[in-house]
Parts: structure tokens; sequence; C-alpha cells
């Protein structure tokens, strides 16, 4: 009889090299070549962005398996081996972990894997549901890779809105160069795609962003919808090094999946992800280099909103705003130096907006000139004739260059998480159907011969 076993990696990355996802790819394709089938692709698993001691995109990894009970102890050994191969010892910033559950995935697992996307969870949280679940795990030292590695592997990606990413990685020989990746081909492949992947490119400065620019083994990595479609894309970029392997995850990615959970501002603490809805409370103020900063206002409290000059067209909606209008504000919460926070916009819809007025001198009740005012209550006289008048100001409306909308950054200033317009647009995008493609038929098109 086949066991459910799972397995989560994360933290196997540093800034100086190293990618939890070339790990998971080593450890899945390893699996496989020892003739053990997996029940679903890999998954990519993005935590919560706002996390200051992250590494990148705060991802982790996890492996999902059908097998038979006496195959575990292989499969334990294969993980922790590629593990600690593909880890840096001396790197102080890593800090992996594998995880290992035996049966189906608990609710309080699923849970924490939630909590994961939107508040900051301990070592000593990761320990609590790892023994109340069952989970075993090996980390090389404060086991801090074990929050990313149990929530990894509960969440439920199977279950919810998800997307899939194609990544193909380089040979050791070329780490550290700089990837050698046709851009007028990712041009091409995005018309030609444009509507079953996303995050490709930045049309508006021209900036390729399937490629990453740091010393790790990914070469490039393109994002979509639905696998087959994936495969297609990558076949169309033109890559002038060699392909070592190519790997396909069923990811969270590209689903606002960090940024469900509506908050009050007096609930708010350092490094969440927060959803808010208020009424904008100040004038915006525009800061050196274009930033704008206001205020706003629930029934709860105060609090204060950036949005920063690289989110373009959010920044300048921002930038529009007066008191009264209400928002729903999307972000992370940053600590501030004087222990004040600020909600870092992600996402602002603008939901309502107020009439604008300003006030006018009467005109001259003779010849219709503009009166002028002669001091505080003082009334005013028409410059034209001297007539002199008591009249009140009148009230004018303004137009306003703002109407309600939805407003994310550019594709070069969202996070992995943050949802396309493409699948805002057509939300049945994001639940493939498992009957639509033929997972054996993807499992071989990803084994390590694979060549683009």
């Amino acid at each position: 009889m086949l066991t459910e076993f799972h397995i989560g990696i994360d933290d196997t990355d540093s800034p100086l090299g190293g990618c939890t996802t070339y790990t998971t790819t080593l450890v899945f394709q390893e699996l496989l070549s020892i003739g053990i089938k997996p029940a679903d692709f890999p998954w990519l698993v993005r935590l919560n962005p706002n996390i200051p001691w992250k590494t990148r995109g705060n991802g982790a990894t996890s492996i999902h398996l059908a097998i038979e009970e006496g195959q575990i102890p292989l499969v334990e050994k294969v993980a922790i081996r590629i593990v600690e191969e593909t880890t840096s010892k001396t790197e102080r910033r890593t800090d992996p972990a594998v995880a290992f559950l035996k049966g189906p995935v608990a609710y309080h697992l699923r849970d924490f894997s939630n909590r994961a996307l939107h508040d900051v969870l301990s070592v000593k949280d990761a320990n609590h549901v790892s023994k109340a679940t069952g989970a075993n795990f090996h980390a090389t030292k404060s086991a801090r890779g074990l929050i990313g590695a149990l929530a990894a592997i509960g969440a439920k990606l199977d279950q919810v809105r998800h997307t899939f990413e194609v990544i193909a990685y380089r040979t050791k020989d070329n780490l550290g160069t700089k990837r050698a990746v046709d851009k007028e081909s990712v041009f091409d492949m995005d018309t030609k795609y444009n509507d079953s992947t996303f995050q490709n490119l930045d049309r508006e400065n021209g900036r390729v962003l399937i490629c990453p620019h740091g010393p790790d083994p990914v070469l490039l990595g393109i994002r979509g919808f639905d696998p087959f479609t994936l495969l297609n894309a990558l076949g169309e970029v033109r890559v002038r090094e060699p392909v070592e392997r190519v790997m396909i995850f069923r990811t969270n990615q590209g689903t606002n999946a960090h940024l469900t959970r509506p908050r009050k501002i007096s609930e708010l603490e350092p490094f969440q992800s927060a959803v808010l809805t208020a009424r904008v409370d100040s004038l915006p103020r525009v800061l050196k280099g274009g930033h704008v900063i206001f205020r706003i206002r629930d029934e709860t409290g105060v609090g204060v909103c950036a949005a920063y000059a690289p989110t373009g067209s959010m920044m300048r909606a921002a930038r529009e705003l007066i008191p009264g209008d209400e928002v729903r504000a999307y972000g992370g919460v940053r600590l501030n130096r004087d222990s004040s926070l600020t909600l870092n916009l992600e996402r602002l819809d603008i939901l309502r907006i107020v009439e604008a007025f300003r006030e006018e001198n009467p005109r001259c009740p003779s010849c219709g000139t503009c009166c002028e005012s002669m001091g505080r209550d003082q009334g005013f006289r028409c410059e034209k004739c001297g007539l002199r008048t008591r009249a009140p100001k009148s009230r004018v409306r303004i137009s306003r260059d703002l109407e309600p909308s939805v407003e994310i950054p550019p594709p070069r200033s969202r996070r992995h998480l943050t949802r396309p317009q493409t699948a805002s647009q057509n939300p049945d995008l994001m639940f493939a159907r498992e009957d639509a493609f033929s997972f054996e038929r993807l499992l071989k098109a990803i084994q390590p011969a694979s060549t683009l």
C-alpha cells in the first residue's frame, strides 16, 4: 500500500550563490532516476516577502510522493545528502533545513503555512508544529529553515489558486558569468504567449525579467498558467549557453496569496503583510526622489502609507488622493528607525473619491470682476470699479484626475507573489485542470537530459 510522503526544503541559497529550487530539482530528478515516482510537480512556495532576514525571494520548496513505506529511509537519505552537498557551509546567512512528513497534511500544518505568508514566525513555532504533526527534520545550523520547509509542505497548492514556473539551470562552468539569453527572442516569446505567461519583461523600460542577475544557477525562469505552454514558451527563447537541466514547479507566484488578510491599523506589527480599508486622512507629501507618503484612518487609528517612485502609476495615483477618499491599501509593514510603522504599498484600490472644491473671492455685482480681499473680516473690493462688498467666498468644484481604480506597480517593481493583470482579468487561468495535460509526458520532458 502506498503512503503519502512529503519533503520540504528551505534556505539552501544565499546572496553569494546556491538556490533552493536547484537543490529541490536535484532531489526530484534523483528520486525519479531510482524509480520513485512523484505525485505532483515540486512546489515553489513564496512566503511573507517582508521578512528582513530572507534570502532573495523568500521561497521554500516541497516534493510530494506516494511510495512504499519501506522506501522512506532511502528517500530521506537522498534528500539530506543533496541538501548538504548544495549548501555553503561557510555562508553565515544560509540556515538550511529539510523536513519530512508521512501521511496526509494536517490542518494545523496548513494553518502554519498560511500564517507564514502573512506574519513573522519563529523556530519555536516551527518546532511546535513539527511535533504536533509528527514531522521530522534535518538541520545543519539553527533550524531557521524549518519554518519554510514546513510551510512549503502545508501550502495546499493543488487546492488553491496557483501558477507554474519552468526553470532552466546553468552548467557549473558558467556560474558567475553574464547569462547568454537573446533579449529579442524574449520579446518575441512574450508577444506570442502574453495571455498565458507573465512577468517576462517590463515593456516600459525594455528590461528582461526572466533572467536573474546573481551568481545562482538559474539561467532563466518563465511563469505562466499551464506547464505545456511554459515548455513551448521556453523553446522560443534563444539561449547561447548550455542548459544543465530543466524543472517545472507548481507555485503560488502571481496569486496575491500574501495579500488576503484584512487588518485594522491598530493591529499592525512589523514585517506583516496587510490589507487595510480606510479613508485618506491627509494630503499626500511628495518626497525627494518622487516617493509619496500619505496618512489613512480607520475606526482604530491612523496609519501611514508609502508609494515609492518605481511603482509608477500607483505612485502617481497616490499623489492625487485627498482627505476623505476611500482606499484599500495592500502591502508590507515596515519598521522605521523611530519605531513607527509604514505600509509599503504593493497595490492600491481606490474605492471612492470625494468631490474637491476651492474657495474663490466673490465677483463684483456691478462689473463682474473678481474682487480682492481688504484684509481679515474687512470684506472685498473690486479692483476695477472700487465697489466694496461683504459677499461670502464661493465654493467652486474642482475636476480631479482620479477615479475608482486598481493600481499595481509595473512588472519591474512587483513582488514574486503579485497577481498579474492577465490573471486579474481572468481568474480561471489560475486553476489548471489536471486532466488538461499528461503528467507522465511532462515528467519525460524535464529529465536531466532535457535541452533547449
